[in-house]
């Protein structure tokens, strides 16, 4: 039902409105002081003890019932006034015809048109409490009179249910405290409080006469960004934008025509430095004492932040529509497998229309291998236990066709934490799994020929070493034979033969060593790099001519000890066997880089040209031009196929005649 005060008064919202009861609590107290002296004078003038009774709920503001409110009133001493929720006088006896001056037996009588200017937002308030808990009391305001100036008056009002127990009618007592000094007190101090909340409240409040403004609070100015002097009489179309005038003056047309009530819209208004603010505007016209429309009061709320965040929320929505409707992904909701909405990759993985698709759960191409996974993932969902998970099935095509899926089923939930629906995100892995399956075939072929290689390796290592130890023994046998000899070519013949047999055993040791380092790390422990280099200074033939010396205790790492052997062993023979200097030197040391150790073998040798730094890492490869020095060409392609082998780096810094330092850098043991 609309009220018409309710209506009237609708300006405020309900947070000003709080704003204004906490001001006036305060001037409760005020009020009951003048309650009291009047209710003596009222109960004093009480006649009969059954009408006593009546007038006394009346001033308690007991709610009465229909039976009870058709009792006769007019004998009260206060004015009693009956009426109807939306403001009009159905009944009132001769004392509120006295105060108030109208008669409705002589014409209608709304009690809106009653209420003074000033007291609206007071009124209000008041008349929501009383709808909403079916009483008031100490109402204290100022009501036109049909002569005279306004009075103040003190009014308890309680409404009337039905049988029903919904409210129908509203009555009141209503009593004239116009002389009385403390009440003239309270509403200078009334007038002042509201002032100071008008002037001081959160939205701005403006008062216009035909256009002109003529009050406003601080509010408003800073809303606007005049200041006070530049706002009084200014006209209110300076700050309204050309394109909104005419809507505005059509509602001012509607209001003043009697259309409407009042008027609810949004508009911007342009500051005074030319920026655009966004606001609400509630605007009620206030009449004069003839009810003509004089003055216009409007609310205005700053909503400049509320409508960009609103655009900024409609545009993250596009935006995700968008990428919902051009993903890649085939993105859907279900409920409980049945699907509520798809986007177009969804419908084209699967070679259905959307129209077909929503027909169809996901049961319906799943392959029945795949259920039980999904099964269990989503009971764990529906337990609370998770909110997402991701599996890789397979889907049936509408032509039969097998798409491969990683697919992504997350839970929405609501307040309770129940699911609502999912969200379903495939991605087609066809490709990928087809290219996995390769790759799974390729490592197994490889396995096999590493496998075959190895064995292949071993076999020809023991073929080839038999033939040079019968030539190793045979050459012994010769020499024994031959040791009468003069002749020193033949001895010399002789031993060059021996060291070539002994130099080609190590070459297919080398290569033997080099096969089976390909196979991959056997095992990781935590290896001592110090005590593995100990170990070897300990077994490696050192010339007297050459120092070999750790700089500091060498770390540990993570690896296989054999590995960590060799890989130093090679490194440490190198550069003891290309010490060519009087006194050799050889330096072991090692620094931090971050997450590695970097580990340096320093020499003094006759060092490396910088067009070799790369080379000399290949197998076969040696620059070795002194027959006196045994290499195979295979140490240094040892030591890059081991350095590799644990994701490390090795390289080196050499130039002729200035030494060589090779740098081997390897994870720290996390």
């Amino acid at each position: 039902m609309e009220h018409k005060l309710s209506l009237m008064f609708f300006i405020m919202g309900t947070d000003q409105i709080e704003l204004l009861k906490r001001a006036l609590e305060r001037e409760k107290r005020a009020r009951k002081e003048a309650e009291k002296i009047l209710e003596e004078k009222s109960l004093e003038l009480s006649e009969v003890s059954q009408k006593l009774k009546v007038a006394n709920r009346l001033s308690s503001n007991e709610s009465l019932s229909m039976a009870e409110s058709e009792l006769n009133f007019s004998f009260l001493p206060e004015a009693y006034i009956k009426t109807d929720l939306n403001g009009s006088v159905l009944e009132m006896n001769q004392s509120a015809v006295e105060i108030l001056g109208f008669d409705i037996r002589v014409s209608p009588i709304n009690v809106t048109d009653l209420i003074y200017r000033d007291d609206y937002l007071y009124a209000v308030n008041s008349f929501k409490s009383l709808l909403k808990w079916g009483t008031f009391s100490d109402y204290v305001a100022r009501v036109y009179v049909k002569q005279g100036p306004p009075k103040l008056v003190h009014i308890n009002a309680n409404l009337i249910y039905d049988d029903q127990n919904e409210p129908s009618f509203a009555e009141g007592v209503i009593r004239d405290i116009t002389e009385k000094s403390k009440v003239r007190k309270f509403i200078e101090e009334q007038q002042a409080e509201l002032s100071s909340i008008v002037n001081y409240a959160p939205f701005g409040i403006i008062l216009t006469e035909r256009g002109t403004l003529k009050k406003f609070n601080k509010s408003f100015q800073e809303m606007i960004g005049y200041s006070a002097s530049e706002l009084n009489g200014m006209d209110s179309l300076k700050f309204i934008l050309p394109e909104d005038i005419e809507r505005i003056v059509q509602v001012q047309n509607d209001m003043d025509a009697g259309r409407i009530k009042h008027g609810d819209f949004l508009q911007q208004l342009c500051k005074k430095d030319g920026e655009l603010v966004s606001v609400r505007v509630n605007v009620t016209t206030i009449p004069d004492e003839n009810g003509l429309p004089k003055y216009r009061l409007s609310v205005i709320e700053d909503i400049t932040e509320k409508v960009n965040q609103s655009a900024l929320v409609q545009e993250q929505k596009e935006q995700l529509e968008t990428i919902y409707e051009h993903s890649p992904l085939g993105i859907a909701l279900s409920d409980q497998g049945r699907l509520m909405k798809v986007n177009q990759a969804f419908c084209d993985l699967l070679g259905y229309t959307a129209e077909e698709v929503l027909a169809l759960t996901f049961m319906d191409f799943t392959f029945d291998e795949d259920l039980l996974e999904s099964g269990r993932g989503y009971q764990r969902m529906i337990k609370g236990e998770i909110d997402k998970f991701t599996l890789k099935k397979k889907y049936i095509r509408k032509d039969g066709g097998v798409l491969y899926a990683k697919t992504n089923i997350s839970a929405v939930r609501d307040e309770q934490g129940n699911i609502k629906y999912e969200v379903v995100v495939i991605e087609d892995v066809s490709e990928q799994e087809s290219a996995e399956r390769q790759r799974n075939a390729l490592m197994l072929q490889l396995e096999r020929s590493n496998q075959e290689l190895n064995e292949y390796a071993h076999v020809v290592s023991h073929d080839l070493k038999s033939p040079l130890r019968s030539v190793s023994t045979l050459v012994s046998w010769i020499k024994q034979d031959c040791e009468n000899l003069s002749d020193t070519d033949v001895h010399k013949n002789l031993d060059l033969i021996e060291a070539t047999a002994e130099r080609m055993e190590d070459l297919i040791n080398g290569i033997l060593t080099y096969s089976e380092i390909s196979s991959g790390v056997e095992r990781e422990d935590f290896v001592s790099v110090d005590q593995v280099v100990r170990g070897l200074i300990e077994t490696l033939y050192i010339p007297k001519h050459v120092e070999l010396t750790i700089a500091k205790a060498l770390p540990r790492i993570k690896a296989d000890e054999i590995r960590v052997q060799q890989l130093f062993q090679n490194l440490m023979s190198n550069a003891i066997n290309y010490c060519d200097q009087k006194q050799g030197k050889v330096e072991i040391d090692y620094i931090e880089e971050g997450e590695h150790y970097v580990f340096s073998i320093r020499d003094n040798g006759e060092g490396i040209p910088k067009e070799y730094h790369e080379k000399i890492f290949g197998i076969f490869q040696s620059l070795n031009t002194d027959e006196n020095r045994e290499s195979t060409g295979i140490g240094l392609s040892i030591v890059k196929k081991i350095v590799d082998l644990y994701d490390g780096e090795v390289y080196l810094d050499s130039g002729v005649g200035v030494g060589t330092t090779f740098f081997v850098k390897l994870k720290k043991p996390f």
